[in-house]
């Protein structure tokens, strides 16, 4: 529990959090960021009983004289009872902070049924009127550019079949919008045996976490494949994808099975939209980003998504592959 002391000042609130370790860290980080709260100290739940944590929660409420509790621990709400009938007499508000869940906050309400609290959260934002404009403007754009950069792709292709034998084209599984499955189309820039080698080179991933698969000097990548790479110019074919309807021109990252394979539950949220050949990843530090931080942009992106914000991350990419950053 978090105390705050006496008010300073008359827009501050005096406030009080029981938890957790880690959920009374975040809590008083969250509050920390704003100027309404005043923090004095904390109840950790862990060194206590609960009848005991509880007994020392109502003995320093009482004593500081709190405008606020805040409970950030579910352990915390379970057989409250008396916690919140003795704030109730003393003038106290009781909120809930459940700290370390992540919420689509835009797209949920709080109503009660028959006096039960409970939180809808609707459809993805990317539905309907908005995603009937997101994909016109896919079309228009994936044509433009295809139209544009059609000799440069012949070129491109005639280099990889000089360079090493195999196909020019690589075709791999991934997992798409309401997790379906479709056949990505980039160049190739590995060898031809590159999945049975990434097997070997598991230990060396350098993603934290290990959903996610790269690693630095990979040698299964060919000398074209290199300089393709640096430059995200083996991810053109999948305009083709774009067209089609199995991919946005911005989203998150379409994954092989074998990383889906690997989500925990809160991650599956990507795949209500359709998966993009850029995205908030890209162009906030591509490769160097880690896999959680990679779910957290993708978190980011679809909550604040306009056709705005996918004008805005198609330029920075422009920006982000001819600076060669963070890719590999």
């Amino acid at each position: 529990m978090v105390l705050c002391p006496p008010k300073i000042l008359p827009f501050k609130t005096k406030n009080s959090f029981i938890g957790n370790p880690e959920e009374l860290k975040s809590s008083k980080t969250l509050l920390e960021s704003s100027e309404v709260y005043l923090i004095a100290g904390q109840l950790d739940l862990s060194k206590f009983s609960h009848n005991e944590a509880l007994h020392h929660a109502l003995d320093k409420i009482n004593y500081k004289e709190l405008d606020e509790v805040f409970i950030c621990s579910w352990e915390a709400v379970k057989g409250a009872a008396s916690l919140y009938w003795k704030l109730r007499t003393i003038g106290v508000n009781w909120r809930i902070l459940p700290i370390n869940i992540k919420l689509p906050a835009r797209q949920a309400e709080i109503a009660t049924i028959i006096g039960v609290p409970t939180i809808r959260f609707a459809q993805s934002a990317i539905v309907g009127i908005d995603f009937f404009s997101k994909r016109v403007f896919d079309i228009l754009v994936s044509s433009l550019l295809l139209a544009i950069i059609g000799l440069p792709l012949l070129v491109i292709a005639l280099l990889i079949k000089l360079d090493s034998p195999g196909a020019i084209l690589y075709r791999q599984t991934r997992v798409g919008l309401k997790g379906n499955h479709f056949k990505i189309c980039k160049f190739r820039t590995m060898v031809e045996n590159a999945s049975e080698l990434q097997q070997k080179l598991e230990a060396q991933n350098e993603i934290q976490g290990g959903i996610l698969f790269k690693i630095k000097d990979d040698p299964r990548i060919t000398r074209i494949g290199k300089y393709l790479r640096r430059y995200s110019l083996d991810e053109l074919p999948q305009l083709f994808n774009v067209l089609r309807g199995e991919m946005s021109l911005v989203g998150p990252r379409p994954l092989p099975v074998r990383d889906v394979a690997k989500f925990s539950q809160d991650h599956f949220f990507r795949q209500e939209v359709l998966p993009g050949i850029t995205g908030l990843w890209q162009v906030s530090g591509r490769s160097d980003t880690g896999s959680e931080g990679v779910f957290d942009l993708d978190f980011e992106y679809i909550e604040n998504w306009s056709l705005g914000l996918d004008f805005k991350i198609l330029l920075q990419t422009v920006q982000v592959v001819f600076q060669a950053k963070g890719a590999y």
